[in-house]
């Protein structure tokens, strides 16, 4: 299996046409076809089904896609590190950060980072699981600071470096008529901030709740990125679980309240996450030095 094999077969994959892909690669369609052919051979499988309609992708190179798709992005971490040896060009780095690390660590671990490569070009995704999960699958993340539940989660793909611990808690606006709230029954019926994607704190948390013989919220609204759903429940009397440590994250902890209610509550741990088997490239690696110092030194008081 060539690389040319390769970087044919991603540009059938993509425009579902051995036309649109040859003229995109500067090929003839017969170099197309004979390379795909020849993946065909050296895998023992179709790749594509043709009929009068076009062609279409079989399972088997929906399958290969995703390889091959890391398998390039591998190559051009090697280029780019090969270049960065020889002649100081321009690294790159995409991380993706859960939003405790965002508020708290990530301003001073790009500042350091600066001055180790001020020639990088750095991209900073919010990283809950749903999102950083696809990315570091397809290649388009090097690696992320994510939070993992106690209790495993993230799938046998990815390797999981835990640097500390990560409490959570039922959080409400300062001011909230039930901030001293003790019972769940008392806080159950208030509008609810969740994500509720899979492997999230949110999904924890409710399987404590129903662990326990406990009804679940009746009124949620799903939010999937944390400025939202900060934003909505220092504004409104919706409740969040969000991780503790926020309180003491200027100036988030001056707008928020925790609420000791006698619900069990998900702990988990901030760590790196990567690909399983995937190298970091000199520039992501250096970044993620970075985050393990930082992150070990920096856990806040809960």
């Amino acid at each position: 299996m060539k690389d040319h094999h390769l970087r044919a077969w991603l540009k059938v994959a993509e425009l579902r046409s051995i036309r649109a892909a040859a003229r995109s690669l500067h090929l003839s369609q017969a170099a197309v076809t004979k390379a795909i052919k020849e993946l065909e051979i050296e895998l023992a499988a179709p790749l594509l089904t043709r009929s009068p309609k076009g062609i279409a992708v079989t399972e088997c190179g929906e399958h290969l896609t995703v390889r091959a798709r890391l398998a390039q992005a591998q190559l051009a971490l090697a280029r780019q590190d090969i270049r960065q040896l020889l002649s100081g060009a321009q690294a790159r780095v995409a991380v993706g950060v859960t939003p405790m690390v965002m508020l708290s660590v990530l301003p001073d671990v790009l500042t350091e980072f600066r001055t180790r490569m001020p020639a990088a070009r750095v991209k900073v995704s919010e990283g809950l699981l749903a999102a950083v999960q696809p990315a570091l699958r397809n290649g388009t993340m090097d690696f992320a600071v994510a939070s993992r539940m106690k209790d495993g989660g993230g799938g046998h793909e990815f390797d999981f470096e835990e640097l500390r611990p990560l409490e959570f808690m039922i959080a409400c606006r300062k001011g909230h008529p039930l901030a001293r709230a003790r019972r769940w029954e008392d806080i159950r019926g208030c509008e609810w901030l969740l994500n509720v994607s899979g492997g999230s704190h949110t999904e924890a948390f409710l399987h404590g709740l129903r662990a326990h013989g406990l009804p679940e919220p009746e009124r949620v609204i799903d939010c999937d990125t944390f400025g939202v759903m900060w934003n909505l429940m220092t504004r409104s009397d919706a409740l969040i679980v969000c991780p503790s440590g926020m309180l003491n994250v200027k100036p988030y902890g001056d707008e928020a309240r925790r609420i000791r209610a006698d619900v069990p509550m998900p702990v988990a741990s901030i760590g790196i996450m990567t690909l399983q088997g995937t190298p970091l490239s000199l520039a992501a690696a250096t970044m993620a030095d970075i985050f393990r110092r930082h992150v070990a030194r920096g856990a806040p008081r809960q």
